[in-house]
Order: C-alpha cells, then structure tokens, then sequence
C-alpha cells in the first residue's frame, strides 16, 4: 500500500491541529502553524508513521498530506 492510511492522516491531522496557534497568536502575533512540511515532525512522529505504513513514498505522502492540510484553511 502507497497511499497514506487512514490512521496516518489522523495522526497528521491531530499533529497538525495541535501545532495551531491561537486565536490571539494568529490576530495579534501573526502566526502561522508550525508543521509546514514532514521536517517540522519529530523524530518520534515521523518514526510513528513509518511503523505504521512503511512505504518509499512516504516522504512525499506526507509532504503532500501536510500542504492539503494547510491549503484548507
């Protein structure tokens, strides 16, 4: 399997959600989320995924997941 799992995204998604900022931060601070690509994950994160669904393109999933994320807002 190539594609991204579903426990994968929901593991991104909560990652992606908890690197959020606030309400506050965004307004008054400008700030933006954190996780921009699969290099903003920690090792323990990344190490995660793969032992969930090693693949050769999890890199890319990931990357491409992260950007979909982001472009949602």
């Amino acid at each position: 399997m190539r594609d991204l799992t579903i426990k994968q995204k929901n593991l991104l998604k909560k990652w992606f959600k908890e690197s959020e900022p606030t309400r506050e931060g965004r307004l008054l601070l400008n700030q933006s989320n954190k996780l921009r690509s699969v290099e903003d994950l920690s090792t323990e994160q990344y190490e995660t995924l793969q032992e969930i669904n090693d693949t050769e393109v999890l890199y890319q999933n990931v990357n491409n997941f992260i950007d979909e994320l982001r472009n949602s807002d």
